[in-house]
């Protein structure tokens, strides 16, 4: 059975632990999000170049770690919530809901209310000042909102059988 106290919890955690490596990162160098920006900022700065290539895989394992191990640990205590058995199906929803609350927090505070209202500083790419504009593109934040939907779906089912398991 699904608890919604443990997918309230443990997706507004793994979305405060995502936001603070997210922010760091981006305070340490944005480019290392370059993927995630607008095309047309893409368009307008040089590709990362190799030491922000290595920068970001060292960037990734904490947050792969957590966008891992929060949801499966999330599951795991649900299972023992549950007597130590719950299907298939709820270790997945459960997995699925976590992820996206993040994927939630990630489109509505990050994405829109920082990077499209506030604009901090930090976060623009040395070479596309004055393109912050291009963030009001309302059509690009739902597509990946419903981009990170699809990623939350397929990326649950093995979260689900991890946990299971474990």
């Amino acid at each position: 059975m699904l608890s919604l106290p443990r997918i309230l919890i443990d997706g507004t955690i793994l979305s405060l632990v995502m936001s603070a490596i997210i922010f760091a990162s981006i305070r340490y160098n944005p480019r290392l999000w370059l993927q995630d920006y607008p095309a047309e900022i893409r368009a307008k700065v040089p590709p990362i170049n190799a030491q922000e290539k290595r920068a970001q895989r060292l960037m990734m394992i904490p947050f792969l770690l957590v966008l891992i191990g929060l949801p499966v640990y999330s599951t795991y205590l649900l299972r023992l919530e549950n007597g130590g058995t719950i299907s298939f199906l709820s270790a997945y929803l459960n997995a699925f809901f976590v992820l996206n609350l993040f994927n939630l927090f990630d489109a509505v505070v990050i994405d829109l209310l920082i990077g499209t209202f506030i604009k901090p500083r930090f976060a623009v790419i040395p070479g596309a000042e004055g393109m912050e504009y291009v963030f009001r593109n309302w059509g690009w934040h739902l597509a990946n909102y419903l981009k990170g939907i699809v990623f939350c779906a397929i990326f649950s089912l093995p979260l689900a059988l991890v946990a299971l398991v474990i």
